[in-house]
């Protein structure tokens, strides 16, 4: 059946061809085991592509396709081709590749007028010496053999503009290859190449040179003076020390997804400005320490860094930055250690810290019931704003005893963690505390960027910013300075910004183009700064700063001396002139919003009660509609940011840290957490149209919510008489109209 319903296809292709006279077909993809003999009536077709079917031999009849000029044959079981082929006279393109060849017929070299042809992942293991002779070929592709070296008659091939040999075993390029000055592409990736020889300076018309994934240690000078070079591609070859920064879009992603690729001149700017004395490794890195409240992130640094347990240790009010040396087998690595405080009203600005090319070291209290699920909060926030970042994992307060969890589960739905480390920072548990040292060091081993290069004068920026006594200043005279100690290339200091962001020198939100122009900033002044918002109204206040939870800039100056009394920070580095700055950030994090036309009252939901307020019950009236998502834990900043997108709908001062109460038309809504952070709940009732339209304001903006976390599972349900059923379900039998996944994003209804 699936053959008939092939064949079909291509019958109906044909005939529509037939019927516009069409110069062009494509049957790929289609499974057709043979060809429709009405193809021969196509006498006018010259691009005709048979890629990825499962076509054993060709019918002669095509030899009646005299207009033939481009045949792709690729992907098919083809063990031999045709001499009939040689009819083609006119055929300028042709696709062999992916078939199971096992030699190429000499008749080939009477196409005279070849300018394509495609030998990629055939089963040759040496090419015949006639292919010399196709003098007229431009391209020439021979990806995915065998080859460990290339013939010399290549070299009669003055003609080539493209030759691509990746994904073969090239140890070294013979010197004939110089001889081919019209290249313009060349594509040398996924070989064992360790050098480049002189004389590719040569090939003075190449535009585009992809050198990934081979073995080089060094790049000649002469690179830079290759005067076409648009497009350089030296991903995969680690002991060039290039970041990824540098490099740009990889290879495949600038060609499937048009990604812009680095300037050649920034990739060699970089890479010469750092080696021998003019730059040198930088050999730090940052170590982001996270968990609950309580859990003894504190204590593990002091211990780590060789001090005593401090039995009475305060709790972290925001972050603590401070060095760890990690004796790496090829030399120390400074790790930036940043202790964030626990609590779980300073979660909503985590994100802002969470970067990549960071190591994070996730600690678990005591509590067995509360580890896994703490393991699922912190593994699913650090995948979201990280990516896969290495996580080493502290079950502290264990007296050395590991602890009984589900590991194998958290690590298939978060990705490995490098080491589970049972921990004690008492006395006599000495050993569980080098064990954890041991895995923080053997984790720095594993990250390459630690042994990125800076140049010098990038060097000179770093120490500039690390010793600045402002707390901020704007990206224009950022790029000023820059500009000032030798780096003026603008594209160069967005990359060396992102780069200190991520090592915690100095945070900067360059591809934020709300934060764009302010955002190199010291780490602690900015965290700590807004941290002290976030804990305006703690119980450990003598009063609250922000009863009704909102915040105008008068309100920072109280609000900084009591944080100051509780050593949070000091007032004095929090002046009056930083205020409205502080306050702009606020709002631009989605921490708050304002709620006067002016803008100068902020409602921070952060501060607002736990507690919901009066006249805020779900409405029990039996004519309601009620929707439930499941998580594995809700992420801590998510109703945060729900309150502030909602805003407008919110009904007066009915809202809570938890939920809201919306209001739209003559329709109502409450939305709200449950607390122990595993729903979040909908219910709706009122006029139905207008019930409806309150409906999917919410859940699009949910939905756009769920999506900034990477690998969020979440599980819409809706009820029904009485029992929750998934929406998916619901769909399924007519009892909801169908949404898509590109309306709702990662929902899983």
């Amino acid at each position: 059946m699936a053959k008939d319903a092939a064949y079909r296809y291509a019958e109906k292709r044909i005939q529509e061809a037939l019927d516009t006279s069409a110069s062009y077909l494509d049957l790929s993809f289609n499974q057709l085991t043979e060809l429709p003999e009405s193809l021969a009536q196509l006498t006018s077709l010259r691009f005709f592509f048979l890629s990825n079917n499962q076509l054993t031999e060709l019918p002669e009849w095509l030899v009646q396709l005299t207009s033939l000029q481009s045949l792709d044959l690729s992907g098919n079981p083809l063990t031999e081709l045709p001499e009939w082929l040689v009819q083609f006279t006119s055929l300028q393109s042709l696709s062999v590749s992916n078939n199971q060849l096992t030699e190429l017929p000499e008749w080939l070299v009477q196409l005279t007028s070849l300018r394509f042809l495609e030998l990629n992942r055939i089963q040759l293991w040496e090419l015949p010496e006639w292919l010399g002779q196709l003098t007229s070929l431009q391209s020439l592709s021979l990806r995915g053999n065998q080859f460990k070296e290339l013939p010399e008659w290549l070299g009669q091939l003055t003609s080539l503009q493209s030759l691509f040999v990746s994904d073969n075993q090239l140890t070294e390029l013979p010197e004939w290859l110089g001889k081919l000055t019209s290249l313009q592409l060349l594509d040398l990736g996924s070989n064992q190449l360790s050098e480049l020889p002189e004389w590719l300076g040569q090939l003075t018309a190449l535009q585009s040179l992809d050198l990934r994934s081979n073995q080089l240690t060094e790049l000649p000078e002469f690179l830079r003076n290759l005067p076409r070079l648009d497009r350089l591609f030296l991903h995969g070859n680690p002991s060039l020390n290039i970041p990824e920064e540098i490099l740009g879009a990889s290879y495949f992603d600038s060609v499937l997804r048009k990604d812009k690729a680095a300037p050649p001149e920034s990739i060699l700017s970089y890479y010469f400005s750092t080696r021998g004395d003019e730059g040198a490794g930088l050999r730090e890195l940052k170590l982001l320490v996270v968990g609950r409240g309580q859990a003894g992130k504190t204590s593990l640094v002091r211990r780590l860094n060789g001090e005593p347990l401090n039995s009475v240790e305060s709790e972290t009010h925001g972050i603590n930055i401070s060095p760890l040396t990690l004796n790496c087998e090829d030399g120390d690595v400074t790790a930036r250690t940043w202790d964030f405080g626990g609590q779980h009203v300073l979660h909503a600005m985590h994100e802002f810290f969470l970067t990549a090319r960071s190591l994070y070291l996730l600690v678990l209290g005591e509590r067995e019931d509360m580890a896994e699920r703490d393991a699922t909060y912190w593994l699913q926030l650090i995948r979201s704003y990280a990516g896969g970042a290495p996580v080493v994992v502290a079950l502290n307060k264990s007296k050395g005893t590991a602890r009984e969890m589900d590991r194998e589960s958290l690590e298939q739905k978060y990705g490995p963690i490098l080491a589970w480390i049972p921990t004690e920072c008492e006395a006599g548990y000495e050993e569980t505390i080098e064990n954890l040292r041991t895995a923080l060091t053997e984790a720095a081993e594993r990250m390459p960027e630690v042994r990125n290069r800076f140049p010098k004068k990038w060097w000179q920026i770093k120490e500039w910013l690390e010793e600045m006594e402002e707390p901020y200043l704007d990206f224009a005279t950022y790029q000023e300075r820059c500009g000032t100690l030798g780096e003026s290339d603008p594209e160069q200091q967005e990359k060396l910004a992102t780069w200190l962001n991520d090592l915690g020198i100095a945070i900067n939100y360059a591809e934020d183009e709300r934060l764009h122009d302010t955002t190199v900033l010291q780490p602690e002044w900015l965290a700590n700064g807004i941290y002290a918002i976030l804990r305006a109204n703690d119980s450990h206040h003598p009063q609250k700063y922000a009863p009704d939870a909102t915040l105008t800039e008068n309100a920072l100056g109280p609000i900084y001396e009591g944080a100051e009394k509780l050593k949070m920070l000091k007032a004095a580095d929090y002046p009056e002139e930083k205020w409205p700055f502080l306050m702009r950030l606020m709002s631009l994090f989605q921490l708050a919003f304002p709620i006067d036309e002016k803008g100068e009252t902020l409602l921070v939901p952060s501060l607002l009660p736990l507690e919901a307020p009066p006249d805020t019950d779900e409405p029990a009236d039996p004519d309601r509609t009620r929707v439930r998502y499941e998580f594995s834990v809700v992420p801590g900043p998510l109703l945060p940011k729900f309150l502030v997108r909602t805003f407008s709908l919110i009904d007066g001062a009915k809202r809570w840290r938890r939920g809201a109460i919306l209001r739209y038309g003559e329709a109502m809504a409450r939305v709200w957490m449950t607390q122990d952070e595993r729903w979040v709940h909908i219910t709706a009732t009122g006029n139905q149209e207008d019930r409806e339209e309150l409906l999917t304001m919410i859940r699009l903006t949910l939905s756009e919510l769920f999506a900034e976390y990477k690998n969020l599972k979440v599980v819409e349900q809706w009820e029904l008489d009485g029992d929750w059923v998934p929406r998916q379900t619901l769909e399924k039998f007519g009892v909801l109209p169908k949404e898509t996944d590109q309306d709702w994003g990662e929902v899983e209804r």
